[in-house]
């Protein structure tokens, strides 16, 4: 080779120059080769786990088993390069089987990393809590944990079982008049509603009427049957009511007039009775005075008619309702000759007592008829009436 060639001798391609491509080439394989091959022999530190986590998704009856073949599992690795993935071919090495209300925990194991999982069994536990009410609606009934007729249920796998306690009212409530009420009821993390419709509605009116007697002495008070009151609400319905009351007991007295107060609830009426009795002088004024001969001999005249009659007391006797058969020598009204006895039943002892026998008397009433009545031991036929005043007045 000759090194001292000039240029202008001409071009000859030096070892180097002509073998530099092939040797760039061999290299770059060289290089490539080296490459894969560490990729493929390394342990690197960024394939390698860091930890792992599980979470459970399958069934949580009791009887169901968490082992390796349990595919409810979700187990993610998290690599020390920082990327994550969830994998399979875990283990669990102590398998658990969930029984009624208890927590099973397993450790599941992914190349050296392990985890726990803790699995709640829903056997048994409660998932829900639902109230009733069967007790009071009226108003100002007050609803809170110790109102009769409110009971609280737990709900365990789709049953429902009463709580005896441990629940409480969470907002204590006073029913009112045509209103919806929501209580909320608590029990450990649990809690539901219930609604109660108060019964008791708005009256707009009240009314009231007697249908009783009216004579004398009727005593008229609270409860009483013969007074009806009736409650007018505002959607237009109505209803009789008990439970009401006068705001004072009265006893009817002649001819008086009484204007009586009925209160029911928050509503009150007026009431007007007006005794039907006369006052003694207006009944006996209106009196017809009949002597023993005509009561006797014509009865028929007189049935129905308010008498007076006069004679002397001869016998009392009480008889068991209570009354006492007055039994009366009238004297004679024919002539002067013709006397008799008459039979006069008292019951109104509100009028006063009875004089004594022997005593002159005058006795207005009602006559009734003639009919036998049985005086001194034998049955003897005379004229009977019904007494209303027995009064004592001075011989002639």
């Amino acid at each position: 080779m000759d090194t001292n060639r000039r240029p202008e001798d001409g071009t000859h391609t030096s070892f180097w120059q002509a073998h530099s491509r092939c040797i760039l080439v061999a290299a770059a394989v060289v290089l490539v080769a080296a490459a894969a091959a560490f990729l493929l022999t390394r342990t690197p530190a960024d394939q390698a786990v860091d930890h792992i986590t599980a979470v459970y998704v399958g069934d949580t009856k009791a009887g169901t088993v968490l082992d390796s073949s349990n595919p409810d599992f979700v187990v993610t690795a998290y690599f020390k390069d920082g990327h994550d993935e969830k994998v399979t071919g875990w283990t669990i090495e102590s398998p658990q089987t969930l029984e009624d209300t208890k927590k099973s925990v397993v450790t599941i194991t992914y190349k050296k990393a392990s985890t726990q999982c803790e699995v709640q069994c829903t056997t048994g536990l409660i998932q829900s809590i639902t109230a009733e009410y069967d007790g009071d609606t009226k108003a100002g009934t007050k609803i809170t944990d110790e109102t009769p007729g409110l009971h609280v249920y737990a709900i365990r796998d789709g049953k429902k079982t009463p709580l005896e306690g441990g629940w409480r009212v969470n907002n204590p409530t006073v029913l009112e008049k045509d209103t919806l009420s929501t209580i909320n009821i608590s029990y450990e993390d649990f809690s539901c509603s219930i609604s109660i419709q108060c019964t008791t509605r708005s009256i707009s009116r009240l009314t009231a009427s007697y249908l009783g007697s009216k004579e004398e002495g009727t005593v008229l008070s609270s409860g009483i049957d013969t007074i009806k009151v009736t409650a007018h609400y505002a959607d237009g319905t109505e209803e009789e009511v008990t439970d009401w009351t006068l705001s004072e007991a009265v006893t009817l007295e002649p001819k008086q007039r009484y204007l009586l107060e009925v209160h029911y609830e928050d509503a009150m009426c007026a009431l007007e009775v007006t005794c039907s009795t006369p006052t003694p002088e207006e009944f006996q004024s209106g009196c017809l005075k009949a002597g023993y001969f005509s009561l006797y001999h014509n009865p028929a005249k007189y049935a129905g008619t308010n008498i007076s009659v006069e004679g002397i007391i001869k016998e009392r006797r009480p008889a068991a309702d209570g009354s006492v058969e007055v039994f009366l020598e009238m004297p004679g009204d024919f002539l002067g000759l013709t006397s008799g006895m008459l039979c006069a039943v008292y019951t109104k002892s509100i009028h006063g007592e009875l004089p004594r026998e022997g005593a002159q008397v005058k006795i207005y009433g009602m006559f009734k008829d003639v009919s036998a009545r049985l005086m001194d031991g034998s049955s003897m036929t005379m004229p009977v009436m019904n007494a209303e005043y027995v009064v004592a007045v001075t011989a002639k």
